[in-house]
């Protein structure tokens, strides 16, 4: 599963595992990369995966 960030007008979809989506404008949803749909969305522009974040790294820290 991808997140991705929706621009576009309300779309609507059952995915194969029996989820309804239901997408609105600016909206952050979680879809499955080899959908047709979602890759078909991702194409048009409608949909774009959002960046992750880098995990922080961690500092030791110095005793007393």
């Amino acid at each position: 599963m991808t997140t991705y960030i929706y621009s576009g007008p309300m779309s609507a979809a059952t995915l194969p595992d029996g989820r309804e989506v239901v997408l609105i404008d600016s909206q952050t949803v979680e879809l499955p990369e080899d959908n047709a749909w979602v890759q078909t969305l991702v194409a048009r522009g409608h949909l774009a995966p959002v960046p992750t974040a880098p995990a922080p790294k961690k500092t030791a820290q110095k005793g007393d």
